[in-house]
């Protein structure tokens, strides 16, 4: 059985040398698990699926699909799942494409050991280290605030290029705050209980809380849950719903 504190890792890479020098390295680490290796697409899905690792460590070529590509759908399919994207060639333009695309934190290969170990350890506590990345970078920043002027104000955009939830995650967490069991939120949402459960814990993860209620009341202070006052309404009370949609990878399907 594995240690509660251990840290499970998979890495998809498409060069051998690399990927198995990623791998000698992160197990040399204390507190870190490598759970399996793979070079394609494909086989990091079943990885993922049959290993339930913490942090997946990705390349930005593999051998079947573009690593962005992969780390988006790897958000969708398993979003309790923090994805460093490791570039063969750091860009600005890849960055960004990371930050859509989900991804927790963004590297070159020439990243250091401490960095790299720094990276997964803070992904794993649902950091997105992405953005400090993103506030360093003016012209990444300047195209993230593109995505939102035609939609919404800046003071809206900025604060919601920050918000690590997915469009998927906030609208559950909206009917948490209504009071909705997982049961009741999957039957109005489509989707099957667990799923929402699975949702649920990718979002105390993010917000690095312990329950629901503290989530509800992280995503109020942070202003990514309004409360409304009804008018007119037989109870006179107050709802909780969610600002706009519209954040950082809103282009993206929404998961499920």
């Amino acid at each position: 059985m594995n240690k509660p504190d251990v840290i499970r890792v998979i890495v998809i890479e498409r060069e051998p040398l690399y990927r198995r020098g990623l791998v000698s390295l992160l197990e040399s680490i204390d507190g870190l698990e490598v759970a399996g290796n793979a070079e394609t697409a494909e086989a990091g899905y079943t990885l993922a699926d049959e290993t339930s690792p913490v942090v997946a460590l990705v390349g930005t070529t593999l051998m079947d699909a573009p690593g962005l590509a992969f780390a988006a759908e790897m958000r969708r399919r398993f979003p309790a799942i923090a994805t460093i994207v490791i570039a063969a060639n750091e860009s600005d333009d890849e960055l960004f494409s990371a930050i859509r695309a989900g991804a927790s934190a963004y590297s070159g290969r020439d990243i250091s050991e401490d960095l790299l170990q720094e990276l997964v350890r803070r992904s794993a506590t649902g950091e997105y280290v992405i953005n400090e990345q993103l506030l360093s970078k003016p012209y990444v920043a300047a195209r993230v605030l593109d995505q939102f002027r035609n939609n919404t104000t800046v003071d809206v955009a900025l604060s919601s290029a920050f918000m690590p939830l997915t469009d998927r995650e906030l609208e559950i967490l909206r009917k948490v705050s209504d009071g909705m069991t997982n049961a009741e939120i999957g039957f109005a949402l489509g989707i099957s209980a667990q799923t929402v459960k699975n949702h649920v814990t990718s979002i105390l993860r993010k917000l690095a809380v312990n329950d629901r209620t503290q989530a509800v009341v992280t995503a109020l202070r942070r202003g990514w849950l309004t409360i409304d006052e009804e008018v007119g309404g037989e109870s006179g009370g107050a709802g909780i719903t969610s600002i706009s949609t519209t954040r950082l990878g809103a282009s993206r399907k929404t998961a499920t």
